[in-house]
This record gives structure tokens, sequence and C-alpha cells, in this order.
């Protein structure tokens, strides 16, 4: 598990260049069109604390679950909210992703067979994390773009995440 730590550990001591390069790739790639309209400092801001919380969230911290899922829900609503299309959301969740796991490999960290094994441990990690980040995320997209009450939104925000809780904390 210690590789594991290092990786989370790399990508939250070098956050920064990490959000600055996703920026960049979000605003001007053709499938996130939507956001090349939205700050560097918006953008910023959003990425840099997810990439700075990535080992506590990624670890499933038990208590977590719901500010991990209340997290992406508020991203889902606020990428509604200012018109970025859904796919658009969720191909930039996508973007940061594939970015984490190609920065971890071109770092050489990986220098042994066991180091492999470590991994993909940490891609399965992180593959799952990000699976239930677009899941909440549209979530959230939704609540806006299908428009119900508050109440009712809460009330079946909670239903999810207590249907999702063996899927957000697994053993």
């Amino acid at each position: 598990m210690l590789l594991v730590n290092r990786f989370v550990q790399l990508i939250e001591n070098h956050a920064e260049s990490l959000s600055q390069k996703w920026i960049d790739e979000v605003r001007s790639n053709p499938l996130t069109v939507g956001y090349s309209g939205r700050s560097r400092a918006e953008l910023h801001d959003a990425v840099f604390s997810r990439f700075r919380k990535l080992g506590e969230w990624v670890e499933k911290h038990e208590g977590l679950e719901k500010e991990i899922a209340v997290h992406f829900r508020e991203i889902g609503k606020a990428r509604s909210q200012a018109g970025i299309k859904s796919s658009e959301m969720v191909y930039s969740l996508i973007l940061e992703r594939d970015m984490l796991l190609k920065y971890v490999q071109d770092e050489g960290i990986i220098t042994v067979g066991i180091d492999l094994n470590r991994a993909l441990q940490f891609t399965e990690q992180l593959n799952y994390f990000y699976d239930k980040a677009i899941y909440f995320a549209l979530v959230g997209y939704e609540q806006v773009a299908c428009t119900t009450t508050v109440e009712k939104e809460e009330s079946e925000f909670d239903k999810t995440v207590d249907g999702f809780k063996h899927w957000l904390v697994r053993e």
C-alpha cells in the first residue's frame, strides 16, 4: 500500500501544476467547449481542492462518503446552472482522471513487477472514485435540469447516498 500512498502524495504535492495543466486542457478541448468561457480562477479553485484532498477521498475514510457525494453533486448543479452540457462535465472529469493516471505513470515511480501490481491497485481506486464522482455530478446536474422541489431533492439525494453507501465505502 506504500506505493499507492506515494502516488497520492505525488498528486497532492503537485496539485498546482496539475491544476494548471487540467485548466489548459479543459479550456481548449473541443469536447469541453463550455469550459472555454469559464475563468481560470474559477476552474482552478474547483480542481485544485480536489487534487489536494485526493488521498483522503480515494482512501474512502469512514464518514466521508456523503461529503464526497455532496461535493460532486454541487459541481453538477453549478455546471448545469452555468449552461455547460452534461457530456462536457462528464468528459472534464474523465480528462481529470486520465491526466492523473498519466502523470503518475510518467513520473517513473514504477520500477519493478510488484510496483506494477500496486499501480494497478491505484488505477482501480482512482477509477472507482471517479465513477462515483461522475455519478453524483450527474445527480446534481439533473436536480437543476429536471427542477423539483428542494425538499424532495434532499430526500432523494439522501436515499441515493444510502443506497450507494456500499459502493462508496468498499472494503
